[in-house]
């Protein structure tokens, strides 16, 4: 979109002729909009030809609308009477040409969904049944997809919108409206409806795939799993990935008997593939008894955070089905270095299985000498450059450092390719620095690095510069020339878009919702914003997230409010063993991290009976662990790399994103 803002009237004399000149402008911009709604977008930087959300599979052209009816789409849409423009897709519909006539009938079930016109789903159904070929049934589904939103109907709504995505005649465009919409009524949906959305999601966004895949394991039941493999739901190249991150997920909870029925059912339909033999040694290895060293602050200044973790490290060890055969050793280091040194040559010397801790980085820092290369030690700090410093040493954090290049990765995936980054003068600069190199090394451009003074609360005059500094200069001389052309000459200064693809906050909450107001005051609209979970500090939504609709930023389940019916089973099971023991389900996200450890913990040791060697190794698999805080893989220095679920802001409430 274009803002003009003139500096003087233009003359009298000119107006009329401007008035026309509008006119045409307004019927031409409504054409372009109609095409747009049916041809990809191409993102700001992006030149024709590349994809704007890389790894969508191939997708068919995108048809072109007649200008009859796109006459009439504009005569609803400035507000003329409906029956009117009804009569007029009538007339098109009784003496057009075959093709004109058919995109009338659906152009006219658009509308009739869109005014909530009495029997429009029984109409645009008619329609869809009657051209089950045509260019416009994926957009009718979609159609009918908010028309059911609207009818507080979830799960037909994801129904739609799953017929869209595997309709042979998917645009681009239509896809990346889908993945915006759908994945936050996955949340009020059924769980079969969901994990039906977001199969067809995988084998549609093929770069996306397995987070999908992930996602849909996670929230399917055995009895859904069991009817997928019936109804051959999945297409063979998605089924054993889909079946081994679901045994994955039920490996962790020792739900042996659940991976074994997984094992069987991939086996009926493909016997030799690699995945049935994975899936047929989890089920089938024997619970041996393992001790399990823990190095938390149990006293001292950080008490506090290290009971935090010991709870959710017992809390872990009572869901599983197994618990008898765990012991615990658990060593106060007391925050301080020097004890935590003695604690760990203690656990060492009583030969435990591995180590669970240290919290605090300096503790962590101060065992390196002393680590033994076969005892494997996952730590919680967030000091993730001590990983490589030591083959026996992993690091397990959510540290939103830890979360840069997961949202650095989510942008590039997005199709952005040129970012600002803005950060506070003194205190943001590590995450900004790492966010930008991570971008940068993924093959994008950092703009601009904008340095905010916390202290000053109005940041407009310094937005407008970068307003100002980032307009495209070559693509507004190029209007210029267009203008000078189409319409008579005078005093007019053009505001144009900005000339990159997204902004990267590293801020808290409270400074984002206060700069996203100033940010569209200074003109810069539209542009998507990137965080981490930072953001979630209780004041994200002081403004109900009024400038906040093209937010993302990552998190995990437990750091956001969601529907407590729909949360993931792992936090519900979480909550209701936390609520029997200590009275209430409220948890932190070291909690949820400590939780998640300890059951990583329990597969190495107990469930698969690894030796130490053998666990360093199996820390390592590529296939990584599915866990609350996010699915979890240990790079080969030893650092776990999250993939966590990135949220969005829709109707001032958190949902999210995909």
């Amino acid at each position: 979109m274009l803002w003009t803002r003139y500096r003087s009237n233009p003359p009298a004399a000119m107006a009329a002729m401007l008035s026309k000149a509008v006119t045409y402008a307004l019927l031409g911009a409504f054409s372009l909009l109609l095409l747009s709604a049916c041809q990809p977008k191409q993102p700001t930087g992006v030149t024709t030809g590349e994809k704007a959300r890389p790894g969508l599979k191939r997708m068919a052209e995108a048809p072109i609308s007649a200008i009859e009816v796109q006459a009439l789409m504009l005569r609803a849409r400035s507000g003329e009477d409906l029956d009117q423009v009804m009569r007029g897709f009538d007339r098109l519909i009784e003496q057009g040409e075959p093709l004109l006539r058919e995109e009338a009938v659906f152009r006219k079930a658009q509308l009739l969904l869109e005014n909530q016109s009495p029997g429009a789903a029984e109409v645009t159904r008619a329609v869809i049944e009657a051209h089950p070929k045509h260019a416009l049934v994926p957009y009718a589904h979609v159609w009918l997809a908010k028309w059911w939103i609207s009818q507080d109907e979830a799960g037909r709504a994801l129904e739609k919108m799953r017929e869209a995505l595997l309709h042979e005649r998917l645009t681009r465009e239509l896809a990346d409206e889908i993945f915006e919409l759908a994945p936050a009524i996955t949340q009020q949906a059924s769980e079969r409806e969901a994990v039906y959305w977001l199969l067809a999601a995988a084998a549609v966004d093929q770069g996306g795939r397995d987070s999908w895949l992930r996602m849909a394991a996670r929230r399917a039941s055995m009895e859904t799993i069991e009817q997928l493999h019936r109804e051959l739901a999945l297409s063979p190249d998605l089924m054993p990935d889909f079946d081994l991150h679901a045994g994955r997920s039920r490996l962790m909870t020792g739900d042996t008997r659940a991976v074994a029925r997984i094992a069987e059912l991939l086996s009926a339909s493909q016997p030799t593939h690699r995945n049935v033999k994975q899936l047929q040694a989890w089920a089938s290895g024997e619970i041996r008894a393992a001790t399990i060293g823990i190095l938390l602050p149990l006293t001292g200044p950080y008490a506090r955070y290290g009971q935090e973790a010991l709870r959710g490290i017992r809390v872990a060890l009572a869901g599983l089905e197994f618990d008898e055969y765990i012991t615990l050793r658990v060593e106060d280091t007391a925050s301080d270095s020097m004890t935590a040194i003695q604690a760990y040559k203690l656990l060492a010397d009583e030969s435990v299985n591995m180590i669970i801790g240290p919290l605090l980085a300096e503790t962590t820092e101060a065992l390196l000498p002393y680590l033994r290369s076969d005892l494997p030690v996952i730590s919680l700090t967030g000091r993730t450059d001590l990983a490589a410093r030591s083959d026996a040493l992993f690091i397990h954090t959510l540290s939103p450092l830890a979360q840069v290049y997961v949202m650095a990765n989510y942008a590039w995936q997005q199709g952005a390719t040129r970012m600002v980054v803005m950060a506070g003068a003194r205190d943001d600069q590590t995450e900004a620095e790492m966010f930008s190199v991570s971008f940068q090394r993924l093959g994008g451009e950092i703009s601009q690095l904008v340095h905010l003074d916390k202290s000053t609360m109005d940041q407009r005059s310094l937005l407008r510069k970068l307003r100002h500094e980032t307009d495209d200069e070559v693509l507004l001389a190029e209007l210029d020339e267009e203008l000078a052309v189409m319409l008579p000459e005078m005093d007019m200064e053009i505001l144009m878009p900005v000339g990159f693809d997204g902004i990267y906050l590293a801020l808290d909450g409270r400074h984002v919702a206060m700069l996203a107001g100033q940010l569209a005051y200074s003109g810069i609209r539209n542009v998507p914003l990137y965080g981490t979970s930072r953001w979630q500090d209780g004041h994200l939504l002081d403004d109900r997230g009024r400038y906040l609709s093209k937010a993302r930023f990552a998190a995990s389940n437990t750091a956001v409010d969601v529907n407590s019916n729909q949360e993931d089973l792992n936090i519900r099971q979480f909550q209701f063993k936390h609520r029997q023991v200590w009275g209430n389900d409220k948890i932190s996200d070291l909690m949820s991290l400590a939780y998640d450890t300890m059951r990583i913990a329990t597969v190495m040791t107990s469930r698969l009976g690894l030796s130490r060697h053998e666990i360093a190794r199996g820390l390592r698999a590529p296939e990584g662990f599915p866990a609350m805080t996010g699915h979890v893989k240990f790079d080969d220095s030893g650092v776990g790399q999250k993939q966590l679920d990135v949220f969005s802001i829709k109707k001032g409430e958190i949902v999210p994103a995909g």
